[in-house]
């Protein structure tokens, strides 16, 4: 049995030494050479300071190098925290800033970069050590205060620290409403909780080829390492670009005998819509898993048309406690109507999932909507560095027979109820948070991206429901009478603040904005007329 995450990777390294543990685009690791370069890289950290708990960061492109980056880190007794490669300097500093990051994983050709980035930002302050796999060009410098370290050059270091599974193994970011990124806490034992269910439900085995194309910094990608790592199977690096690709995706699948599948609903519609999927045979796929945004009907029945031989699974579940309820789709149930909507499920192995109503108690009426709690051992320690923030989304079991048990749950903000099949149905939200192309974003972060632009006056982000994204984001903003601002001069302010995917595709500059009776911006107004708008352009 595995107490810590980097067991599994040990175990399969004994188990099977020269099994594929990572195809990338070129070249491959065996479980033994991820086991060795790993166990390198873990030594230089302790030598360079890098104490157990210690938060390390990781600012490279999914590759076989931050594999090894993920579970040196681990190793060494210390935390990972991924920062989005195509992340905006500020927002890369914020994340720097909120984990105090003294230690980062990047690549050789990034060093210049980040010295650039980095160098306008107060809050990067922190850093002081770079770790690289390969030595930089000639006359590269590292950031001002930095120093650099070369991790494949053999070393000799004290032997790597004792854990326990309730040390934090990786905070990933999630979006903030007060424009700082979240830093969700996962513990070693939140991931292999999540990993022994998941493991599990879908029996994967030494055989399978998993995917994966999701980074580092999205909860996804957790399924993909470490459920691969328990069976001993092995995980096919997709580029980071084939997401603007969709037919390179399918190919990928066909070229590279995937077995199991696990993405964001967009990617595989856009699958569906773009990438050709007559032209492959998608023979090798047994589990296709999918989740983040509403799977459309119409896309689901084309999935199954192309993909002939597996089984869809529509999964939920958030960053701070994981995927935690399944729904296993009927090939011969789903309906011929588009308005359809899949279920969110039933609970996976070892999760308990209930909701609450407004006054506190627990509801078990069928059709009746109420807060979607979840509890279990994967639901995270909190926000890294935001005790109250912590404390309003972290709370004990309000259910008055669990209530001595002072068990954890988390408040997942999402509006739920039961179907009269026993399924779980969505919805709707209780705050301003809505999901795009598998991410969750809080409307409010895009909002002050806006209102940062001197200029702007006032601003708002609307989401728009959408079959292939999930949600489109569209913007209004008033501007100061004398400023001579335009919509692209505003996003291109934005774009050095929040990440692409966050960026609005359409802004509307107002000479004034629909208001509530208490003065408030109204949403729904702006929701109403920008999908006029959209409807007049189309």
């Amino acid at each position: 049995m595995a107490f810590l995450v980097h067991d599994l990777l040990r175990r399969s390294a004994k188990k099977t030494p020269d099994a594929l543990a990572v195809q990338g685009p070129k070249q491959s690791l065996t479980y033994a050479e991820l086991d060795a370069q790993s166990d390198a890289l873990a030594q230089h950290l302790r030598a360079n300071g890098v104490a157990t708990g210690t938060p390390v960061g990781i600012a490279m492109h999914k590759s076989l190098a931050s594999i090894v980056g993920v579970y040196g880190i681990l190793k060494a007794g210390a935390c990972y925290v991924p920062i989005d490669a195509f992340a905006p300097a500020q927002r890369s500093a914020a994340i720097i800033a909120n984990t105090k990051l003294r230690h980062l994983l990047t690549t050789a050709d990034r060093v210049a970069t980040l010295a650039t980035e980095l160098k306008s930002c107060e809050e990067s302050a922190t850093l002081q050590h770079l770790f690289l796999p390969t030595p930089p060009k000639a006359g590269v410098l590292a950031p001002k205060g930095t120093t650099l370290t070369v991790w494949t050059e053999p070393i000799e270091s004290p032997p790597l620290p004792a854990i326990t599974d309730t040390h934090v193994a990786y905070v990933l970011h999630t979006s903030g409403s007060t424009g700082t990124p979240k830093g969700v806490a996962i513990t070693h034992r939140n991931a292999l909780c999540f990993v022994e269910s998941a493991s599990q439900y879908w029996e994967v085995s030494a055989s399978d080829r998993l995917c994966s194309q999701a980074p580092l910094h999205f909860d996804l990608s957790v399924f993909d390492l470490y459920v691969a790592a328990h069976a001993g199977a092995s995980i096919v690096l997709i580029p980071e670009f084939y997401a603007a690709f969709p037919k390179k995706m399918a190919s990928a699948i066909d070229s590279h005998e995937i077995t199991i599948w696990n993405s964001v609903v967009s990617t595989l519609t856009l699958m569906m819509e773009r990438g050709k999927p007559e032209t492959a045979s998608f023979s090798s796929l047994r589990s296709v898993i999918f989740s983040g945004e509403v799977m459309p009907a119409r896309y689901l029945r084309r999935l199954h048309e192309h993909m002939k031989y597996a089984s869809f699974f529509n999964v939920y579940g958030q960053t701070e406690a994981n995927s935690s309820l399944v729904y296993a789709v009927d090939r011969n149930a789903i309906p011929d109507e588009d308005d359809w909507k899949v279920p969110l499920g039933t609970t996976l192995p070892n999760f308990d999932v209930f909701l609450v109503a407004p006054d506190g108690t627990e509801i078990t009426e069928v059709g009746v909507r109420g807060e979607l709690f979840v509890r279990a051992h994967t639901v995270a320690a909190g926000y890294w560095g935001n005790p109250v923030l912590s404390s309003e989304k972290f709370v004990m079991d309000p259910r008055p027979a669990q209530r001595e048990s002072r068990a954890s749950v988390y408040r997942t903000g999402d509006v739920a109820y039961w179907g009269e099949d026993g399924n779980y149905y969505f919805g709707g939200r209780t705050d301003d948070m809505i999901k795009s192309r598998g991410y969750r974003i809080e409307l409010g972060e895009i909002d002050l991206a806006l209102l940062s632009c001197s200029g702007v006056e006032s601003a708002a982000a609307i989401a728009i429901p959408d079959d292939e994204v999930g949600n489109r984001i569209l913007a209004f903003a008033t501007i100061a009478k004398h400023s001579h601002l335009d919509g692209k001069a505003i996003l291109a302010h934005c774009r050095g603040r929040v990440p692409k995917y966050m960026i609005p595709e359409v802004l509307y500059l107002e000479a004034d904005l629909p208001r509530t009776s208490t003065n408030k911006i109204d949403r729904k107004a702006l929701r109403v007329l920008a999908q006029e708008r959209q409807e007049t352009k189309e």
